[in-house]
């Protein structure tokens, strides 16, 4: 399947089950979990952000390490719950991917995952709405992006 943005990730079933083909990104354990709206971690990325240990802060340089591993674990979940309840449809190259919502209540719209430079997950949008699955495979996606 195409759209005018690149080529679309197929839905196949494996051993493991149904999922999305050549995807290595959509933590299908999530998928039951609403999608959450960027709008509603913010406060908490920013004190998880404000935790983050400074070697300046550990004389010891094996408590700096063990400090800063545990604080990356926690960052590692943040970051994976934040596409909780989606799919990553395509890979758009250089850690940018296109998701498909399909819980919480922005199931059936799409969004770009932007963090690879902005840190941002931007909703796609069409004249203001969110768009669809079917407006998405049939316009070129970047264009759709609301920077």
């Amino acid at each position: 399947m195409q759209s005018a943005g690149g080529a679309v990730n197929r839905l196949c079933r494996s051993a493991a089950g149904w999922g999305w083909h050549g995807d290595s990104s959509t933590n299908y354990d999530l998928l039951t979990t609403d999608f959450p709206h960027p709008d509603s971690y913010g406060a908490y990325e920013d004190e998880l952000d404000a935790r983050e240990p400074l070697k300046q802060d550990f004389p010891d340089h094996g408590a700096y390490r063990a400090a800063w591993e545990q604080w990356d674990a926690e960052y590692g979940v943040f970051q994976e719950r934040k596409t909780s309840g989606a799919v990553f449809i395509q890979e758009n190259g250089c850690g940018f991917s296109t998701l498909l919502v399909v819980t919480g209540p922005h199931r059936g719209s799409l969004w770009f995952d932007g963090r690879a430079t902005c840190d941002l997950i931007l909703p796609l949008n069409l004249g203001g709405q969110p768009v669809s699955f079917m407006d998405w495979l049939a316009r070129d996606s970047m264009s759709l992006v609301g920077w």
